[in-house]
């Protein structure tokens, strides 16, 4: 690496004066305790590698292995507790866990995509009354917008957003180690 190259400059602002104060009682520089703490970072990064990420798109589709695992008769009997609760079978339950520990990304379950589904249906109708509305504003007819009409879209769309929410910190909820009940 070029002598150029091998510098980095960091804009601090207001905490720059704070750092040097404290720097100062450390009895080092303020640049020799940052490249310190890169370094820590970057050894700690090295020690514990993020996992990779897994991901399987319907375009490119990995062949399938079989793999067994064996459950005691309680792990079982959740696991297909859960499955049911659900609407899916164990397998894709199964996998579905394993996807969340891979990728760390929500898997949906079935009342979820069905809440989803319906939550972006009516997204789409409030899309197109929107755009009615804009296409009549912009041919030069009176269209009236009222607060009540504005207040009434807004309490839609958060309708819609908190049932997205839900779906997704159930989703997340899902895969926790607690057993809820």
């Amino acid at each position: 690496m070029e002598k150029k190259n091998a510098y980095l400059n960091v804009y601090l602002g207001s905490i720059k004066e704070p750092w040097a104060d404290y720097c100062e009682t450390l009895g080092k520089k303020p640049g020799a305790a940052i490249k310190e703490a890169i370094e820590q970072q970057l050894s700690k990064a090295q020690a514990n590698p993020q996992p990779k990420t897994y991901r399987q798109t319907e375009t490119v589709k990995e062949p399938k292995e079989r793999f067994e695992i064996l459950l005691t008769i309680s792990e079982k009997a959740a696991v297909k507790e859960r499955a049911n609760i659900e609407r899916c079978s164990m397998r894709r339950w199964i996998v579905d866990a394993i996807r969340t520990g891979l990728t760390h990304e929500p898997q949906f379950g079935m009342s979820e995509i069905d809440a989803l589904g319906e939550s972006n249906y009516q997204l789409l109708a409030l899309g197109r009354n929107l755009n009615q509305i804009a296409r009549r504003l912009n041919e030069g007819h009176y269209e009236p917008i009222t607060v009540q009409r504005i207040v009434a879209l807004s309490r839609l769309i958060d309708k819609h957003t908190d049932v997205v929410s839900d779906a997704i910190r159930a989703s997340l909820e899902r895969w926790s180690i607690t057993h809820r009940k």
